[in-house]
């Protein structure tokens, strides 16, 4: 063999070993993942030992070595036991090595968020007043009950209601579509920081190549392949992850706005008040534990547990319900102040010895006094001391002027309660005893491990800008992946042993190359899909059939054109020199188009799509490489080691 074909055969045997060690840890990882393990170990048997002793006629003249090898002969391998499938680690590192299936051949969830742009407007907005409030409630409705464009919306209403933009949105521009420019800007920034939030938050969650895709100028669509808890995939979408830390209002202040807020209720005859209770009136606490339940609605609803104020869950839409009037919001709105739940239900003993489910209700200055952009680390925990000693937390760490910050807040608050409060949820309202420097503090009150995490990875990846809304979803099975997965297969089988046998057929011998070469080509591209941590999706086995096709169909091509050169009484070597000089040019050109093809449907289709895509492009290098250079090497070295004067073709 010359030194040319020594150079490609080594080439060829890099690349293909290249392609089976990244292909390995996948088929390590399938074999193995759900199957038990054996365990053995060398024994003697000691029976057949004696057998053999036995079979030598003088024992007194035997070596040691030949006792040794009378045990060796006697050994063999027994199943001592069974390795619980694989250890954590190795599934892990097999993972991340092994081709990444799509949520069609894995099973997940498909979930369509969208942004409520009416409240991102709302946000923007300075100087709101109830004209502004107004437009913005119908604004809300008009984008709900139909399919329109928001800002087209948002343009029709504010010129029927006359609403001068510049007066909530003078930093925006001078003019309406100069303020409707900008603000559309504004949401499709918005968009975009969801989408990298969403993206680190899904990361951190530990789900392999999920696909996160904006859709129109309102919504994202997000698959999680291998994900079946929906209800943690939701609450980890959906949060904002607006951390507050607010001041809790002293028991006087707080007895005072309930008395004010039953006044107004009686007055204004909404839930039909009959009496004000004597201890209200003459300013007396209104939730002693030994008050009888006094006739006030909005008062009666509340619980005292020690020094908080609770409600009974089965009260809680009345008790909203109260709060969303107009006068009562105006009411809250001018003390500063606002009613916020905690974020979990407890179980509450009342005085007839019956168990309650009840929330803590917590009134707080309604102007937050540190926000979570200041959080720089947060991580899971396990309380050391204390009545939630064991129990899950989440300790927060702040940037340098978010510690400078809190040193203040806590400085000029001791004595005073601060609520924590995540996502307008109170996690817990600890008494500040000290001024705390450094900017390290603690959220309690989770109820697992799995929700501290949840709440630490939406901490570090940051808040949403805006609410979304998951209006669509979708969960995969497991099974119904398995089927795909197993179908695909099955199919990629069928259609190879058919393509084979007829190449072989109609070619004879270079069928034989031809054959030998695509199931190269396929190895060779899940290798390459392996190495490159690549999806595969259902459309992608489409992909991985058609890569069979596009390989013979090139062979084909370089075929049809030796079969030529030898009609017109070429040798053997002068064509196939020939056929695969007149075969390059047109393999090249239609496998080039058909890659272009490939990069657009990668840049502008959505996963399933790109698994195609992908599968698609590299499936045309690599049956390019192995039909112009691998087929021809095996043509020079089967033709250079002998005169060939008749090729089987």
């Amino acid at each position: 063999m010359n030194n040319k074909l020594t150079t490609r055969l080594l080439l060829i045997l890099f690349i293909f070993g290249l392609g089976l060690y990244s292909l390995f840890p996948t088929v390590k990882y399938q074999l193995l993942k759900d199957k038990e393990i054996p365990v053995y170990d060398t024994v003697v048997n000691e029976e057949k030992f004696a057998d053999l002793i036995l079979k030598h006629e003088i024992l007194f003249e035997m070596t040691e070595d030949d006792w040794e090898r009378l045990e060796k002969q006697a050994s063999e391998k027994i199943q001592i036991g069974t390795k619980k499938k694989l250890s954590k680690e190795e599934v892990q590192y097999l993972q991340s090595k092994s081709i990444k299936q799509g949520l069609d051949l894995k099973g997940g969830i498909y979930i369509v968020l969208e942004v409520d742009l009416p409240q991102l407007v709302n946000n923007l907005a300075k100087n709101k007043d109830k004209k502004f409030d107004i437009f913005i409630n119908d604004l809300k409705d008009g984008y709900t009950n139909n399919s329109v464009d928001f800002f087209e919306l948002f343009d029709s209403k504010a010129t029927n209601q006359d609403l001068k933009l510049p007066r909530y949105f003078i930093t925006y521009g001078k003019t309406k579509n100069q303020i409707i420019e900008q603000l559309k800007f504004q949401a499709d920034d918005s968009i975009n920081r969801i989408i990298e939030i969403i993206q680190n938050r899904v990361d951190q969650f530990g789900v392999s190549e999920p696909t996160i895709q904006k859709q129109g100028n309102d919504r994202v669509i997000i698959e999680l392949a291998g994900i079946q808890d929906s209800e943690r995939a939701r609450g980890l979408l959906q949060s904002t992850a607006l951390l507050e830390l607010m001041i809790v209002k002293d028991v006087e202040s707080t007895n005072t706005i309930i008395r004010q807020i039953d006044n107004l209720s009686y007055s204004d005859n909404q839930i039909g008040i009959e009496s004000q209770n004597e201890d209200a009136t003459n300013g007396g606490d209104l939730f002693s534990s030994d008050n009888e339940v006094n006739d006030l609605q909005f008062s009666s609803l509340l619980i005292g547990i020690g020094s908080d104020l609770a409600i009974d869950k089965e009260n809680l839409e009345q008790f909203n319900s109260i709060l969303s009037q107009e006068n009562i919001k105006q009411l809250l709105e001018a003390t500063g102040s606002n009613f916020l739940f905690s974020n979990s239900s407890r179980t509450f003993l009342n005085d007839f010895g019956e168990e309650e489910e009840v929330y803590i209700v917590y009134h707080l200055v309604n102007n937050a006094e540190l926000t979570g952009g200041v959080i720089e680390n947060a991580q899971v925990r396990l309380s050391q001391s204390g009545a939630t000693a064991g129990q899950p937390i989440v300790q927060m760490e702040m940037n340098s002027a978010g510690s400078r910050e809190w040193a203040r807040i806590t400085g000029a608050n001791i004595k005073k309660r601060i609520a924590i409060v995540l996502d307008k949820k109170v996690h817990m309202a600890p008494v500040i005893n000290s001024q705390i420097f450094g900017g390290s503090t603690v959220i309690e009150g989770l109820d697992s491990v799995e929700e501290a995490e949840d709440v630490a990875i939406v901490l570090r990846a940051g808040a949403l800008p805006v609410p979304v809304t998951i209006i669509d979803q979708k969960i995969v099975g497991p099974s119904l992946g398995a089927d795909s997965v197993q179908q695909g297969t099955t199919s990629i089988l069928i259609g190879l042993v058919l393509v084979v046998l007829f190449i072989i057929f109609y070619y004879r011998m270079s069928g034989f190359i031809a054959s030998f070469s695509l199931i190269w080509t396929l190895i060779l591209l899940l290798g390459i899909l392996a190495l490159l941590q690549a999806t595969l999706t259902l459309p992608g086995i489409a992909g991985l059939i058609l890569t069979v096709g596009m390989s013979i169909d090139a062979n084909v091509i370089i075929f049809e054109r030796i079969r030529e050169e030898l009609r017109k009484g070429k040798t053997v070597r002068s064509a196939i020199d020939s056929g695969y000089q007149r075969a390059i040019t047109t393999i090249v050109d239609a496998n080039l188009t058909t890659g272009i093809a490939a990069g657009v449907l990668y840049q502008y289709g959505t996963g399933p799509i790109k698994g195609f895509a992908t599968v698609l492009f590299w499936g045309i290098v690599v049956s390019m490489f192995t039909a112009i250079i691998v087929t021809r090497f095996l043509f020079d070295f089967t033709t250079s080691r002998r005169n060939v004067e008749k090729l089987s073709i």
